[in-house]
């Protein structure tokens, strides 16, 4: 619980590539969104200034510039996407329920799992070059197969395609636009794979607790405990603590609402030099997850507009530069390493 820093002992997951790799100060956190933010709108206008020398045109260039996304503007579409990964699988869920596909207790780890993929591609990654939407459907396939509840792509993507097509519109998700992206998701996700979630730590506390108060009021507190870590899987929390620090903060934060003492507990459980670094970190915790406000439909629409404006043409299929690459790239003849 208490990290290595404090001088205790290393623990299991201090020796995690989660904790290795995917740990940052919030600082770090801004420094590179806004760096990765900066590179991207540079290749945006370059990328563009590019495609007008082939259609004698800078029109576009100017009506990026003036749409080029800010890294919070950025931040918020992400979270807004993030948020479809629930919708999505709770479709899924429903779609599958009698087949057994996806058993009901791995539906929280798919969830989390997805949504952390989603986070960490977009610290190496930006909205201008991979906008969400395929991105969000491609993280949450591989959060199948990664939690053991492997799919086909035609059985992941029937719901969606159903779904569009009751909406009388051109039925748009393609298993392509998913299998296409698998390989970059996962160079981007460092090839680590496995995530640490706060819902397993979170029924450990529950059941370590039962001596100390009433069974009852504590599984009150403990359903409530799973619904504060489902809202710290769309903050920077995952990049800060450690999932176990995480889910004690959210019981913390639960436990105001049905007004037990969880110090109680904490004293039996941790000596004073522990609580004192304890303490602080689970105060943020909770600030953090009390002080989340999500994306509304209204301002991600607001920014998709935007991002329609300013998307990489060197990314996107659709542009005259990406076919002409495409189509010169095919026209090169192949050389092996060999000859």
């Amino acid at each position: 619980m208490v990290s290595a820093e404090s001088g205790s002992k290393l623990q299991l997951f201090e020796q995690t590539s989660q904790f290795r790799h995917w740990r940052f100060t919030p600082e770090t956190l801004e420094t590179l969104r806004a760096a990765n933010n900066k590179q991207g709108a540079d290749r945006v206008l370059h990328a563009l200034c590019e495609e007008a020398h082939m259609d004698q045109s800078s029109a576009r260039i100017s009506e990026a510039t003036t749409n080029l996304l800010t890294p919070h503007e950025e931040l918020q579409l992400i979270n807004h996407y993030l948020q479809m990964i629930i919708r999505t699988l709770n479709g899924l869920s429903r779609k599958y329920r009698e087949t057994n596909m996806l058993k009901p207790e791995a539906i929280n780890n798919i969830k989390a799992t997805a949504i952390n993929y989603m986070k960490r591609f977009y610290l190496h990654n930006v909205v201008f070059d991979y906008p969400p939407k395929n991105i969000m459907l491609t993280c949450l396939y591989l959060a199948t197969k990664a939690e053991n509840s492997f799919m086909k792509i035609e059985d992941f993507i029937r719901p969606l395609q159903d779904a569009e097509g009751r909406k009388g519109g051109k039925v748009q998700t393609q298993s392509s636009s998913i299998l296409d992206l698998e390989f970059v998701v996962i160079q981007s996700l460092q090839f680590e794979l496995a995530v640490h979630h706060p819902y397993r730590p979170a029924y450990g506390f529950f059941l370590d607790m039962q001596p100390y108060y009433d069974v009852a009021v504590l599984k009150t507190t403990y359903d409530r405990t799973v619904h504060f870590n489902d809202i710290s899987l769309f903050t920077d929390l995952v990049f800060l603590y450690q999932p176990s620090q995480i889910a004690l903060g959210a019981f913390k934060l639960a436990a105001k609402e049905v007004n037990i003492d969880i110090d109680v507990y904490l004293a039996q459980r941790f000596d004073a030099r522990a609580l004192e670094v304890l303490y602080p970190i689970l105060d943020d915790i909770q600030d953090i997850i009390s002080g989340f406000k999500n994306t509304t439909t209204n301002e991600a629409r607001a920014i998709d507009r935007k991002l329609i404006l300013c998307r990489n043409p060197e990314k996107n299929p659709a542009s005259m530069l990406y076919q002409k690459k495409a189509a010169e790239q095919a026209d090169s003849p192949y050389v092996s390493d060999s000859d």
